[in-house]
């Protein structure tokens, strides 16, 4: 890598802004409304469909959807305002008790052959729609002739997940194949929800070609369905989904922001382990074997805050022509001037013969704290004795120091403060192998993951 952050052999990643729109142009004065609220301090609050035109973005309790229009995608009024279903808990929100219902995060991931939508929110409520019957309320709505210019469309959809996790709700995570949704929070546990695959429940299993996987019938019962605990069980059977299971994950000391499934490329086979990342603000972070309860190893993640993290198929990484390998192990760079995009190579495992027995985690790690961006490889388990496996990470490697700070005189930015450079945000784009890193002053990496020719032809060999 040179010192622009560039990889020899690769190509940059041309983005282009659309025309922009501005505020003053979405919200002329005056106005009939105030514009939509955003809560403060939060995770994610925006995603898009990848299946459908729409725009999803939390505002407090509701989940406004916009169909982007013509070459400049702008947005006119929402097509749709999803006002969140609650679980009537009752429970005070952590981070504004007068909206203790607002959304800390919104994702739009793949259950199973489904697109949802997850969104929790302070008071603990986990709520998942799907964007299917999002799109489909949509198309069947039929033009009001006592529609004004300001009057928006309050949807009816219901969701086909509801639960509560007991405090304020942060992270969010969907197992595709494995049919889970894992929530973190600030009761230091991790909810991993597993859906019945079972045919008298209302999720199929993997093989089926049912286009139809939550059907509206379905939908409308879903949440109200028992979900076992998996405390009731000495150990959990990965062959048996006949219940929709309830997996409890405890080991962290606090708060825990968020969390990743490791999605592979390859079909989910039933029985095999599926694997959840972790990371708190204590800055402890985790590897979960899901079925077993248990960490498998645990990251040297530094002192500064944990806040994102994110696994990495190294299948979707880029190959380049060449790469410069880096013989330090904790290599780092301050990156004053962030380039556009920055080309970042996995090391290869290492060249000394493993212990006998010692076998490798099939991902890479990538985690954030308040300031730096880290990538984690070969992680190796290492058995010491017959009694047990120690679990460590061979390497770990600092890709970028201060990522996105900004000198800024004072009255630039009244609020500048180092939480707000928290890098909390975290996206994977498998399909070009990218990474999206941001923060909550609107600050964004673009990384690229690349290989060399040899560690292709090695790995197809």
């Amino acid at each position: 890598m040179d010192s622009k952050g560039h990889c020899p052999g690769s190509e940059e990643l041309k983005i282009f802004p659309n025309i922009p729109q501005p505020s003053r142009k979405r919200f002329p004065k005056p106005r009939a409304s105030p514009p939509p609220q955003l809560a403060r301090y939060r995770n994610n609050l925006v995603a898009l469909s990848q299946y459908y035109n729409l725009l999803l973005v939390a505002s407090l309790d509701s989940i406004l959807v916009y169909q982007p229009f013509n070459q400049d995608q702008h947005l006119v009024k929402p097509s749709s305002i999803i006002n969140l279903a609650s679980s009537n808990n009752g429970f005070i929100g952590y981070m504004d008790p007068g909206n203790s219902h607002s959304i800390d995060q919104l994702l739009v991931a793949d259950l199973g052959i489904e697109e949802i939508i997850v969104a929790v929110c302070d008071d603990g409520d986990v709520v998942a729609y799907t964007t299917r019957l999002i799109q489909r309320e949509i198309d069947d709505r039929a033009p009001s002739p006592y529609d004004g210019p300001n009057d928006n469309f309050i949807s009816q959809i219901r969701p086909f997940f509801i639960n509560n996790v007991g405090m304020s709700a942060w992270g969010i995570a969907v197992h595709k194949e494995a049919r889970m949704i894992a929530v973190s929070s600030n009761s230091k546990k991790i909810n991993v929800f597993a859906f019945a695959l079972t045919d008298d429940c209302s999720t199929p299993d993997a093989s089926s070609d049912d286009d139809n996987m939550f059907n509206p019938e379905a939908l409308d019962n879903l949440h109200e369905q028992h979900w076992v605990p998996s405390s009731s069980f000495i150990t959990l059977d990965p062959h048996d989904r006949t219940n929709n299971l309830e997996i409890v994950l405890s080991n962290h000391w606090a708060n825990v922001p968020n969390i990743a499934f490791f999605n592979q490329h390859k079909p989910h086979a039933s029985g095999q382990p599926v694997y959840l990342i972790s990371t708190d603000i204590d800055n402890h972070t985790y590897i979960w074997d899901v079925w077993s309860r248990t960490v498998i190893m645990q990251l040297p993640t530094g002192n500064l805050r944990g806040w994102g993290v994110a696994c990495i198929d190294p299948y979707f990484s880029r190959t380049a022509a060449a790469v410069i390998n880096d013989s330090s192990s904790n290599a780092s760079s301050r990156c004053d001037d962030f380039p556009t995009i920055v080309d970042v190579k996995p090391p290869a495992s290492s060249t000394s013969k493993p212990d006998p027995g010692t076998s490798f985690l099939p991902f890479h790690v990538l985690h954030t704290n308040q300031r730096d961006i880290r990538l984690f490889h070969t992680l190796a388990a290492a058995p010491l004795s017959k009694q047990g496996i120690s679990w460590v990470a061979s390497k770990r490697e600092v890709l970028c120091s201060a990522a996105l700070h900004q000198h800024q005189q004072p009255y630039a930015w009244p609020h500048a403060s180092l939480p707000l450079e928290r890098l909390n945000m975290v996206l994977q784009v498998p399909e070009l192998g990218l990474m999206v890193v941001g923060d909550q002053r609107g600050r964004v990496a673009l990384m690229t993951l690349t290989r060399g020719e040899d560690e292709e032809e090695e790995e197809e060999g």
